[in-house]
């Protein structure tokens, strides 16, 4: 609800006279819908009056502005959320089924909906690879027509069925878009190789698409096994390496400690988008499924990277109540 001042010191310094014309002018805009300047022509005053006379209709209290957040979502979880972190957009939803599987489904869902009414022909859409994807390929359907590019390489999980490639593909198929993916995995033994794997043919033109992301879909994993696609794809001795430099968190490979800053003890043995790609793009969704990542998320918020948050009602508790 977005309270507005109650009738006090601007209403005793207004005469009748001024609030039945702010009062006017109030319903005229609020309730019949008519632009700033049709109302003018109706009271007789200026396009520029109009607009302090809306301002005063506010501050005396004559206008109530109510906003009802469908009973899907959790609108004061994500307000606190978003004012504690600064980010553009929160979202909660209330799964159904509150299991981690009922609450990938709700959050996939919803993204769902939320590219198809945001995302536009002109969009190149990034689109990361894990669970919450896959649910949310399988949601979507309506017609975009965007361009779809894959974030990274993958690792093969026995709990996703499809490769990146594939994933990619059957969003641009499901939405009429185009797609532009590549065969590498996530991450490999050494710089060396990435390299090598960076100037193919194929996936060089791919990993050049990932300067001109307008918007990107990513999934937040947390630093343990079974949470992070990056943590499941290398051994003990890096994950124990990783783990002694801070890491807590990571988004498509890109690693970050508790303070939300980069550690790229991985930078170089990656394929995929980087951490500079990632804040160079206009709009980062970050889909947070499981009510164990409640550090991981609150840390991928401070990064500075996500501009947008969709997560669930008792993952956003867990996220409020960090430190």
């Amino acid at each position: 609800m977005a309270k507005t001042p109650a009738r006090g010191t601007a209403s005793r310094r207004m005469s009748t006279s001024a609030l039945a014309l702010a009062a006017a002018a109030a319903r005229r805009f609020y309730v019949e819908g008519l632009t700033k300047v049709e109302i003018a022509k109706q009271l007789g005053v200026s396009r520029f009056k109009v607009a302090r006379l809306l301002a005063d209709a506010q501050e005396a209290g004559l206008v109530q502005i109510e906003v009802i957040v469908p009973s899907s979502l959790d609108g004061e979880l994500a307000d606190a959320v978003r004012e504690r972190f600064g980010v553009r957009a929160v979202y909660v939803v209330r799964p159904d089924e509150d299991t981690v599987v009922g609450q990938r489904r709700a959050v996939a869902n919803f993204t769902a909906g939320l590219l198809e009414e945001s995302v536009t022909a002109e969009d190149v859409v990034g689109l990361a690879w894990g669970r919450t994807i896959s649910l949310l390929a399988a949601s979507v359907g309506a017609n975009i027509g965007c361009r779809f590019v894959q974030l990274s390489g993958a690792l093969p999980r026995p709990d996703v069925e499809e490769s990146a490639v594939e994933l990619v593909r059957r969003m641009a198929e499901a939405t009429g878009s185009s797609s532009t993916t590549f065969y590498a995995p996530l991450a490999v033994p050494d710089a060396a190789t990435a390299d090598g794997l960076r100037s193919q043919s194929g996936i060089s033109e791919a990993l050049a698409e990932l300067d001109r992301l307008t918007k990107a879909v990513v999934s937040v994993g947390a630093w343990r096994p079974g949470e992070s696609t990056a943590l499941d794809s290398l051994g003990d001795a890096d994950r124990d390496a990783l783990s002694q430099a801070g890491v807590v968190a990571e988004i498509t490979g890109v690693l970050l400690d508790r303070d939300g800053k980069e550690v790229d003890a991985l930078t170089d043995r990656v394929i995929g988008v980087t951490g500079p790609q990632l804040r160079a793009t206009p709009d980062v969704i970050a889909m947070a499924c499981g009510d164990q990542r409640g550090e991981a998320t609150a840390t991928a918020l401070r990064s500075g990277i996500v501009s947008t948050l969709i997560t669930h009602t008792s993952l956003a508790r867990a996220v409020l109540a960090q430190p």
